[in-house]
Order: C-alpha cells, then sequence, then structure tokens
C-alpha cells in the first residue's frame, strides 16, 4: 500500500504535480456528541469565550484531503519531496435557529520529505518508508476563537500484507507568550500518534490513537473509522471517537461522538 500511495519503488513511479490521496476523503450527514463546546477555552490571552454559543450536538462533519509532488529524487535518486493538504470543517447545518454556520474548519498545510527504506523488520513486517516534514494546523479564526500550531513531524511506515502502521512523533515550535493561541496544547494532543490500517475485502478499518493517554485523566484520543461498500466506488462510513482535539477549537475538550455518513477515499 505504502508504495502506490508514495510512489516508493520505480514502477510506481509517476512525476510530479500530480494529485494523489492522502488522508481519507469524506462526508458524515449526521455526527452527533455527548458534549457540544459552547464554552471553547484557552490560558492563552483573551483566548475564552465568556457567553454560551449556540452549538448544536448534532452537526455535519466533512474532510478532504490530497497531496502532490513536488521534486523527484531531492538527495541525487534518493527520496521525493511532497506537499499534502488536509481541511476538515464541522458543519451546524441542522442548526437553523442560527443559521447553519460552521462550526469549526481547519487547514493543515505540509511538506513532506519522504525516503524509501523497505528494510526488515520480521514476522513478515517491512518498514517502507521515512519521512520528515513540516506541519501547520490553523482554524483561521479571530479571538478569542484562533487556535493554531506548527510540528516539525517525522513519520515511519511499518507494512505487511493488508496491514499499514504509521508512527508518527512530532516536536511543535515554541510561539512567544502572549501570541500563542493555545500554550498547553501539547498536554492534550501530546507529542505524536499512531495510525493503523486493515484492508479487509472491500471494508476498510482505520485506528488512531494520539497523545498522552496513560496522564492521569486520560488526555489524548482514539479514534475508529470503518468503510464498508455501497454502491461501485461509493463507500459507507462510520466514524468514532473520544477524547480531546477532535478539532482545534476542542483541543483542550473532552467529548464522544459519533457519524455517520459516505467516503470517497480510503485509508489504504
Amino acid at each position: 500500500p505504502f508504495s502506490a500511495r508514495w510512489e516508493l519503488d520505480a514502477e510506481d513511479k509517476r512525476g510530479t504535480f500530480l494529485i494523489k490521496p492522502y488522508r481519507p476523503t469524506y462526508i458524515l450527514l449526521g455526527r452527533i456528541t455527548n458534549s457540544a463546546n459552547r464554552l471553547p477555552s484557552s490560558p492563552g490571552p483573551d483566548r475564552s469565550v465568556t457567553e454560551p454559543l449556540d452549538v448544536s450536538p448534532v452537526e455535519a462533519k466533512y474532510q478532504i484531503s490530497f497531496k502532490t509532488k513536488l521534486w523527484e529524487g531531492l538527495f541525487g535518486r534518493h527520496g521525493d519531496l511532497w506537499m499534502g493538504y488536509t481541511q476538515q470543517s464541522s458543519w451546524q447545518v441542522y442548526n437553523k435557529s442560527n443559521s447553519s454556520p460552521f462550526r469549526e474548519t481547519n487547514y493543515e498545510p505540509e511538506l513532506m520529505a519522504v525516503f524509501r527504506t523497505n528494510l526488515d523488520a520480521g514476522a513478515g513486517f517491512k518498514v517502507k518508508l521515512l519521512s520528515v516534514g513540516f506541519n501547520h494546523q490553523s482554524n483561521g479564526r479571530a479571538e478569542p476563537l484562533s487556535r493554531s500550531w506548527n510540528r516539525l513531524t517525522a513519520q515511519v511506515g511499518i507494512e505487511r500484507g493488508d496491514f499499514a502502521l504509521v508512527l508518527r512523533p512530532w516536536y511543535r515550535f515554541p510561539e512567544k507568550d502572549g501570541k500563542d493561541d493555545n500554550p498547553d496544547i501539547a498536554r492534550y494532543l501530546g507529542h505524536g500518534d499512531v495510525q493503523a490500517m486493515w484492508k479487509l475485502g472491500d471494508h476498510g478499518l482505520g485506528l488512531t490513537l494520539r497523545g498522552p493517554l496513560w496522564q492521569s485523566g486520560g488526555r489524548g484520543s482514539a479514534q475508529v473509522d470503518w468503510s464498508f461498500p455501497i454502491h461501485r466506488n461509493l463507500k459507507g462510513f462510520v466514524q468514532v471517537f473520544s477524547g480531546f482535539g477532535e478539532t482545534l477549537i476542542d483541543y483542550n475538550h473532552r467529548q464522544t461522538t459519533l457519524g455517520v455518513g459516505v467516503a470517497l477515499v480510503d485509508w489504504l
């Protein structure tokens, strides 16, 4: 799966500036939470809401995600430079009394240098890729709802048959006091995540564990994605999330959500 997705092997090379899938692209037609975040807050200056927002616990959510290769053969014939972009929106489409606004949109551009490794990890597992990159994520909003951070990221991609595992540690670049939208974000989202993906016939299953799950209070999060065939290339999609940081505005807000919809692009 990694070679086709990242054009690692010579027979998979397709050149530069072609749009390819990155993360799943989906729309959840209905998503319900057990704890709507009506008072978003942050210890950053002037980053907390003082009056409750009109937020419905039922909304729609969608994600689009793609990447393109900018430079093939970054160091001689080794490594490629990729640009990725992911956008996720939470839409209060059923909140007619408040004119159905978009509650939150997160924009996530990144640059990644990706290298083919093909190392034997034993038991049939292969370390297929290593990468290092720069990641920016923000919600593009004004105070008090502004949230953002910049990270140096790495990826280790491991696969065996129709199973793939991505280990993704990161380092958050510090920001000046008084200009940091969310100075304690690492307490909730941690310093990395683990993504496990299975292709089970026509079904796809993804598990993402993020942040300091072992800390007192259970910070961090777990997310399960399940895609299943409906008609030809159209797939149903179910997503369950529990923990902190489903979106940036919710980075320090704990909730459990369930969403149902359709997927256009799966993990694998």
